[in-house]
Order: structure tokens, then sequence, then C-alpha cells
């Protein structure tokens, strides 16, 4: 018999390359500090926009806001900060990938601090707990000096999961940047009096990325050069629902069409100034949601708190560190690996598809407020990159 020509069986016999995996091959690297100031005024004022730099895959933006108050208070009840200061500070945020796509935005910056809050990216995640790095507003007295001065730091997260780097993103061109743009909210949007004195504003951001894997471990191994399903993203989207009072059945159909990581429900009144306290307060118990035909959630408000203290472990609501925020409840599809949401293994995502029908019910109080109300509903999803599938990415 003629052997085969090109040494077919060879081939077929030879086996085929494991390829360690892309975590073991890289280290974090941190990259150049974006960095502008401004004075705050009467009216908002667009920062620069930041092209982040090319470095290798992209893992996480870190961004620091620090206001300074140097003028000397002249009366009482200035720089004392809003219900959502000092994160309030960011009246519109957008993040945005190397084809101009939104995966972030347009939200605020007390969007952004409860993203980085409940999402499930980090061992103690609640940005009021480092005294050192967060200053609230605080009210002046007419011999105060400095009233209104405030920090913050958050995290905007692009990774899904460091165990194994899902969700960091390829940031290898210059002339195709992530994009982050940020507009400064007034004096009036941040503190309760807009006679409170101007600050100097600081705004940094420092993006924090994989270097570009090694060919080979320390004992010569073949590594994987990408993470895997690479272009795998998560998107937060926020949907506005208002005008609800009473009895409430609104349909969702922005939540739905991918495999969701988290839902998360803020109710506010709808007013001038509006109130989560009282959106605390007046939130519906019990609280449905309805998938299709099947009731996923009917739960009590005093058993949904016990979860997020058992989940997370925040206690009494409220805006100070430690605190569950004031109007917020969220269900997280991330936690099933550790106690706490967050570097999952995705089997328990939930999986939707197009048209799939999701509706909350419930009847708001109006023992905080006798008057409209707004649900805002932010969903965490995750884009599969193509030529993967969660299947695949289901550890």
């Amino acid at each position: 018999m003629q052997p085969q020509q090109g040494g077919g069986s060879d081939t077929k016999d030879k086996p085929a390359v494991v390829l360690r995996p892309f975590r073991i091959g890289v280290q974090y690297i941190d990259d150049d500090v974006f960095d502008r100031t401004v004075t705050l005024n009467a009216g908002t004022q667009n920062l620069d926009q930041y092209n982040i730099p090319s470095t290798g895959f992209l893992d996480d933006v870190y961004l620091v806001v620090e206001n300074t108050v140097t003028a000397t208070a002249t009366a009482s009840g200035q720089g004392a900060g809003l219900e959502n200061a000092p994160f309030c500070a960011i009246d519109s945020f957008t993040f945005t990938d190397t084809n101009s796509s939104e995966i972030y935005g347009p939200i605020d910056g007390w969007d952004l601090a409860m993203i980085s809050k409940w999402g499930g990216y980090a061992f103690n995640d609640d940005p009021r707990a480092n005294a050192d790095l967060f200053v609230a507003p605080t009210s002046a007295t007419a011999s105060g000096s400095a009233n209104g001065s405030f920090s913050f730091l958050l995290r905007i997260p692009v990774e899904l999961c460091p165990r194994d780097a899902l969700g960091s993103q390829p940031n290898k061109s210059s002339s195709t940047p992530f994009k982050i743009k940020i507009t400064v909210a007034s004096i009036a949007a941040i503190y309760t009096s807009s006679a409170t004195q101007a600050g100097s504003c600081r705004f940094r951001m420092m993006p924090k990325s994989y270097w570009e894997p090694t060919a080979t471990d320390g004992s010569g191994n073949p590594i994987a050069n990408q993470p895997p399903g690479v272009n795998t993203t998560q998107y937060w989207n926020k949907t506005p629902i208002q005008g609800l009072t009473g009895a409430i059945s609104p349909d969702l159909p922005n939540s739905v069409g991918f495999p969701v990581r988290n839902m998360m429900f803020v109710l506010t009144t709808q007013e001038t100034t509006p109130s989560r306290a009282h959106g605390e307060t007046d939130w519906p118990s019990p609280f449905r949601m309805q998938v299709q035909s099947n009731t996923t959630i009917d739960r009590i408000k005093p058993i949904w708190k016990k979860e997020i203290t058992e989940n997370y472990g925040y206690t009494v609501a409220g805006d100070l560190a430690g605190q569950k925020d004031n109007g917020l409840y969220i269900e997280p599809y991330c936690r099933d690996f550790g106690a706490k949401p967050g570097w999952e293994t995705r089997r328990g995502y939930w999986r939707t598809t197009d048209g799939m029908r999701v509706k909350v019910k419930g009847t708001i109080g109006t023992t905080g407020y006798n008057g409209l109300h707004q649900l805002n509903v932010y969903t965490n999803y995750v884009g599969i990159g193509a030529g993967s599938s969660l299947a695949a990415l289901t550890s």
C-alpha cells in the first residue's frame, strides 16, 4: 500500500496542543494618568475626552475626583450636599469601546458609584468605606471655611472575573481607543445651596491593564495569547420609568436579549429634588417580577433586605459607609462561586432572549411622598465574544 502524501497519518495522530490559561502569562500594569482641573460654577462643563492609552488588555479604569474649596463661608447651610452628593458632581458619564459604541452610559456619577459598589468587582467595594479617599461635603457656619470640599474614588469596571480575565478588552490601537466622556455638574446640582463657594475640582483617571502575554510559561508550555471568549463585554444600561403611583406593572423591554449578570432597581420620588429616602419608605412590598408567565421574584421587603445583608454585608438602609443605599434593591445573578456576588462561574446568569416579556409589579406606598415616583432599572448584561458561547465560558 502506498503511504498517504503529505504525511497525513502523522498529522492525524499528533495530539492537539493544549494552551495554558491566559492569566498565567500576564501581570497587571498601570498606565499614564489623565489629569484635569475645573472650577465649579453655575453651569455644566465638559472635560476633555479621555482617550485611554493602548496597552495590551484593558482591565479597569480608576477615577479620582477631589474638590477643594478655599473660600470662607459666610452663611449657614452653604456646603451641604444633596442626597447623591458628592458622586453627583459628575452630571454625565459615558464609556465607549473602540467602535464608539456605549459600554456604560449616559449615566451620572451616583449611577457609576452604585455600579462599582454593587456589581461584584472587589472584596470591599463600598466607595464610602475609606475615609482617606471619601469625604462628603459639609455644611458651613458663619465662621467656617473650606466647606463644600469633597473627594471620592470609583472603579470603572471592564473585566468580569479576575480569576480568568474574562471581559478584559483587547486595547492595542492608538487610532481606535476606548473613550471616556465626563460632564461636570453645576454647583446647584451638587449642593443644597447654590450660594456655596466654587471649588477647584480635579479629575484623575488611571487605566489598569494586562500586558501582552508571554508565549510560554517557565517550563516552555505554550500559553493562550488572549482571554477566554475574547471580546466578551459587560454592559450596564439604565432605563427610567416615570409617572408611577399606586399599583404598577411596567414592562422591561430593555432588560432582555443577552445573559443578565445583575439587575438593580432604584425607586425615587419624581419631584424637583427627587428623594431615594422616600423611595425606600415607599418601596413596594411585595415586589414581583414576571418573566413570560412565570413569577421569578415575589419578595417582601424584609426578606430582600436580609438577602442583601447576607450577600453583601451591607446593613441598615441609608447613604453612609456600610449601609444599603436608600431606595436600592438588587438581584445578583453572579453569586455562584463565593459567598459574595462576583468572580462567578457564569452558571447563574439569567439567560434571556429577544422579545421575552418581563414586567415588575407591586404597589408603591405614599408614606414618604404623596405623588409620582420614578423607578430606575439598571441591567448588567454580557455580550459574548464572536466564536464563543456562554456554555463554553461556564467553568
